[in-house]
C-alpha cells in the first residue's frame, strides 16, 4: 500500500471522518471521497458499493489483503472489510488515484507478458 493512502486513512481515522463496514459505507457513499475495499468484502456488497460509487464518480481502491489485514492497518482490533474516507484534500486523493492507475497498468502489462 502506498504512503499517501496510508496517511489519508490514518488522518481520517484520527479525525473521525470515515465510515467503517458495508452498511455504513453504503449509507454514506454520496459523502465519500474515496472507498477502500478489502478482498474479504462479500461480492454482493461490493457490487452495490461499486455501482453507487461509479454513479457518483467516487474512486474505489481495492486493498490487496483480507479484512483482518485492513483492520490491522487501521490499528483496530477487529476486521474491516470496507472503509470510506469522508474528508480529505483533493491533492491527497489525486496521489492515491495515481497509485491506483500505476498498479492497474502494471497488472495489465504482467497479464500481457503471461499471454
Amino acid at each position: 500500500m502506498n504512503k499517501v493512502l496510508e496517511q489519508v486513512i490514518k488522518d481520517s481515522l484520527s479525525n473521525k471522518k470515515c465510515k467503517i463496514g458495508g452498511i455504513a459505507v453504503l449509507r454514506s457513499v454520496k459523502d465519500s471521497k474515496l472507498i477502500v475495499c478489502s478482498e474479504s468484502l462479500p461480492v454482493d456488497t461490493k457490487n452495490k458499493i461499486t455501482e453507487s460509487a461509479k454513479s457518483l464518480n467516487i474512486p474505489i481502491y481495492n486493498f490487496a489483503n483480507t479484512s483482518i489485514e485492513l483492520g490491522r492497518f487501521c490499528k483496530k482490533p477487529f476486521r474491516i472489510s470496507v472503509i470510506s474516507i469522508d474528508n480529505t484534500s483533493n491533492s491527497d486523493i489525486s496521489g492515491v488515484l495515481e497509485e491506483i492507475n500505476k498498479e492497474e497498468s502494471e497488472d495489465s502489462s504482467e497479464e500481457d507478458k503471461a499471454e
